[in-house]
């Protein structure tokens, strides 16, 4: 019989949900702090924050979403201090440090003339952290342990282990507008594109449809090669763009509201979305090498086709209606979560290339 005691020495540190929480800080950071156009000879002290007035107006939405933007902070962090700290020993470090964390971001705050601190966005991040971590305290070792966690990405991905950072990234890449769903390492630049009234023989909808098969395409032929065949990569690829579809839907609907679903759809998206995917399914049969090369020259395909082909004449008036005042910080990031995904996709390639000969 192997002791509590004993399995809690043998127990390894929870490295995913250290990456996890390292990544969602940047994230925090970035849109804490973004556009960093300080201002470091003002007069204000940092904490002066603490002992201003409680405004007279205060927004639900800030309220809310200070709190929910806490609350993966809150729950990473006990499972990040797994081994070391357990249970309320846990609980008590995590919320001192989202107390630190978040009192520093609004101290920085001070300094930058495009933003307000405020003590109410403290307690708000400061309840978020709480509630967080109180989610987090019911799990078994075993659940907050690296062990099983490791295990399940093996036997998913592995000696792939990268590519579960891409299907991590892959859906929060379709969160910011994009000129045609999928069409992500688009630059935006003006100079690549070709004249907007060229519509032989591609017209608007044709394109929205080639862009979204190619990349329905890349994203197959990506994951198809870094999966393992024995767990089925095709109902992997076909979860996941299925949960892409959904989260989109629910993120146009609080962007833009009740009409949010047709701000993005049309009858292009799912023919593409369809064809996309028979030609993932075909993919399927190819041998490791032959898929590599599909999933290098879909990816390449798509960066290009996205950067010369035009913009829908839609896609600016989609951009207009954009309530800037909801996620305007966060969008940036998940913009450029789009930009990157294709590159860092063909660098793991690269660094694979060798297993893809075996």
């Amino acid at each position: 019989m192997v002791h509590s005691s004993e399995k809690l020495k043998i127990a390894k540190p929870f490295h995913l949900a250290q990456l996890l929480l390292i990544l969602y800080l940047c994230l925090v950071i970035y849109t804490s702090l973004t556009p960093f156009n300080f201002l470091l000879e003002s007069h204000l002290l940092a904490w002066s924050w603490l002992l201003a007035p409680t405004p007279r107006y205060i927004p639900v939405f800030d309220v809310i979403t200070n709190i929910v933007g806490y609350l993966p902070f809150g729950f990473l962090m006990v499972f990040s201090l797994y081994p070391r700290l357990l249970k309320w020993s846990a609980f008590i470090c995590t919320l001192f440090l989202g107390i630190l964390v978040s009192g520093c971001l609004e101290s920085l705050q001070t300094y930058l003339p495009t933003r307000i601190p405020s003590s109410i966005d403290w307690y708000s991040n400061t309840l978020g952290v709480l509630i967080g971590a109180l989610f987090a305290l019911p799990f078994r070792p075993q659940w907050l342990s690296g062990n099983k966690a490791a295990k399940i990405r093996e036997s998913i991905f592995g000696e792939h282990q990268g590519f579960f950072l891409l299907l991590l990234l892959c859906p929060l890449a379709q969160i910011y507008p994009q000129n045609t769903w999928l069409g992500m390492g688009d630059f935006g630049l003006q100079m690549t594109r070709i004249s907007p009234f060229w519509s032989f023989p591609l017209n608007n909808a044709s394109q929205e449809i080639l862009i979204t098969a190619l990349a329905t395409l890349s994203v197959g032929a990506v994951f198809l090669f870094g999966v393992r065949k024995k767990a089925s990569p095709l109902k992997l690829i076909s979860g996941l763009l299925f949960f892409m579809v959904l989260l989109k839907l629910l993120i146009s609907q609080f962007q833009f509201g009740q009409t949010g679903a047709s701000k993005w759809w049309s009858i292009s998206v799912p023919v593409g979305l369809v064809i996309g995917l028979m030609l993932t399914f075909l993919a399927n049969f190819l041998s490791r090498k032959n898929l590599w090369l599909l999933a290098i020259a879909s990816l390449l395909g798509l960066i290009i086709l996205v950067n010369i082909l035009p913009y829908n004449p839609y896609f600016y008036n989609l951009l207009e209606q954009l309530p800037q005042g909801k996620m305007i910080h966060i969008n940036g990031l998940f913009a450029w979560i789009a930009i990157v995904w294709p590159f860092l996709a063909i660098i793991l390639l690269l660094k694979s290339r060798n297993s893809s000969l075996k």
